[in-house]
This record gives C-alpha cells, sequence and structure tokens, in this order.
C-alpha cells in the first residue's frame, strides 16, 4: 500500500467515525433540551489523562450534568500495516479513532506529546468556534508505562499523523498502533 494510500485510508477511517458521532449528536440533542456535545473538563484526583482533561462526548443539562458516551457502532477494519517514519518502525495493526492504543519506546513521553497535545485538544480554547458543528479536536490522552491510550474525538486526520511525528521526533524506535 502507497504512502497515499495509507494516508486516504485514515482519513477514510476518521470521517467514518465522525458522521457515526454527528448523528450520535443529532439524537442526544433530541433527548435533552438543554446541553451540547464536546465539553472539556478537567478531571479531579490522581488520573492518567495527560494534564487531567479530557472531551465528554454529549453533556446533557437538563436536570443535572450528566455526560454521554459515545460508542460507534461500527470500525473500519484492515490488513496490518508496516513502514517507517524517519527511524522509527511503525506497525498499524487497528485504528479505532476513539480508542487508539499506542504502544511505544519513548523516553520521555510528556516532553515528546506536549506541543502536540496542546495543538489538537487546545486547552485554553484558541481555535474554538462556538458557531462550529464539531470543535475538531482530540478528547483524551491517557499515559502508562510506554503506552497512550488516545481518543481522537473529532480531529482531522492530521491529528493522527502528528502524533506520530511527536513520537518519532521524541526517539520512539518503534511505534505499535492498535485498539
Amino acid at each position: 500500500m502507497s504512502n497515499a494510500d495509507v494516508q486516504a485510508l485514515v482519513i477514510q477511517i476518521r470521517d467514518h467515525y465522525v458522521a457515526q458521532f454527528r448523528n450520535f449528536v443529532q439524537r442526544q440533542r433530541t433527548f435533552c433540551t438543554t446541553g451540547g456535545p464536546e465539553v472539556k473538563f478537567q478531571i479531579t484526583g490522581d488520573t492518567s489523562a495527560f494534564h487531567g482533561l479530557a472531551v465528554v462526548d454529549f453533556m446533557c443539562n437538563d436536570d443535572s450534568p450528566a455526560g454521554v458516551l459515545f460508542q460507534p457502532e461500527t470500525v473500519l477494519a484492515f490488513e496490518k500495516l508496516e513502514g517507517r517514519i524517519a527511524d522509527t518502525k511503525l506497525t498499524i495493526e487497528s485504528l479505532r479513532w476513539d480508542s487508539v492504543v499506542i504502544i511505544h519506546d519513548v523516553p520521555r513521553i510528556y516532553e515528546a506529546i506536549e506541543d502536540w497535545f496542546i495543538k489538537w485538544f487546545d486547552p485554553d480554547e484558541v481555535h474554538f468556534d462556538d458557531s462550529a458543528e464539531l470543535s475538531n479536536c482530540i478528547h483524551a490522552v491517557y499515559i502508562s508505562t510506554n503506552e497512550l491510550q488516545v481518543d481522537l474525538g473529532t480531529a482531522p486526520a492530521d491529528s493522527f499523523w502528528d502524533l506520530l511525528e511527536s513520537l518519532s521526533d521524541g526517539k520512539a524506535t518503534s511505534i505499535h498502533v492498535s485498539s
């Protein structure tokens, strides 16, 4: 598979997920009178969430706040892909947009993904557009030893490639992507 084919596949996976997410948001809006999609919040207490931040898929606030989690009905499948990003070996076994698991050997993960997180989570909402249907941001990054669990939310496909490049730039020799 060519690089262009792989990039097209990632765009297709993202677009398939976001189409289902849009339908989910429309359904949720019929169930509650006050609420909205993609609400950012600070997680309190001990957490593995990067900067303690996450996005709830939909927040219904009729009687009291209640977060609703989106579960896609279908996920696109493909054959395992192998390649390189600079000097980093890359394996993409599967890719579920809201549940990406990345096994890596980056020695300083927080430094490696800091700028990527600021750009794609947009914690200060520098790029927030209240007239936009969706936020185009990632929803969460959870960190454990040599593993990231990432919900890419409604962020564009470039967010996925930027993350892999950040890991490669952070001195990863191997990146394994699954769900």
